[in-house]
């Protein structure tokens, strides 16, 4: 692994955890098995760091959607893709904990720095696209009439919302005094109940949304 590598590996659980404030460069140096100096060398600042780990966690999650792009192209069943879309997201962000808490963290303290970091990447690669797959799987579902004609930017908003709420449950179920026995069964019926909601919300027919 190259040594620019290293360093935002072990950058990601550092920010994750502490945040960017209260990450400290000896932490990362120690993680990376390097010297703090080669940090600065390659990097300059913590900032700069920051915004290469928040650039990379964005580029992670736009290709995680790689698996099911031919889906969204080739095919008309709206409500099996959205619903696959979802938990596949869900999946990602639950199985890369740590991503979710710096992208929450830095949608929280202002979304300048995501928006450079997806300028940055839309330079760097002319494929980068972000969100336009799922923009425009959803109009195709309004044209055909299977997807009612709801606000196609508010609904992606709400559907990425609720994906990183998922990841805050157990934080939400103390405020909430929710009392759950066994947590895996919970986090389930979860992501079961944001994918009911968001094609029950939507899908002009939930009997014949297979349009």
């Amino acid at each position: 692994m190259k040594t620019r590598d290293r360093i935002i590996s072990a950058a990601i659980p550092a920010f994750a955890a502490r945040g960017r404030h209260g990450t400290h460069m000896e932490e990362v140096a120690k993680n990376a098995h390097i010297n703090k100096a080669m940090i600065y060398y390659i990097f300059h600042s913590k900032d700069e760091l920051y915004f290469e780990v928040l650039k990379f966690v964005l580029e992670q999650t736009w290709r995680s959607i790689d698996p099911i792009k031919t889906e969204f192209r080739d095919r008309k069943e709206f409500r099996e893709i959205l619903s696959l879309f979802i938990s596949s997201q869900i999946e990602f962000f639950f199985n890369n904990r740590d991503y979710t808490k710096i992208l929450v963290d830095a949608m929280s303290s202002g979304s300048e720095e995501i928006a450079r970091a997806v300028t940055s990447l839309k330079n760097d690669y002319k494929e980068y696209n972000g969100t336009d797959n799922l923009k425009t799987f959803i109009e195709n579902g309004k044209n055909a009439k299977a997807i009612r004609s709801v606000d196609t930017d508010q609904l992606m908003i709400s559907i990425i919302g609720m994906v990183l709420i998922y990841f805050l449950s157990p934080s939400i179920n103390i405020c909430l005094d929710i009392d759950v026995e066994d947590e895996n069964r919970f986090l389930l019926t979860r992501r079961e109940s944001i994918i009911d909601l968001v094609i029950n919300g939507i899908m002009t027919n939930t009997k014949k949304a297979n349009t």
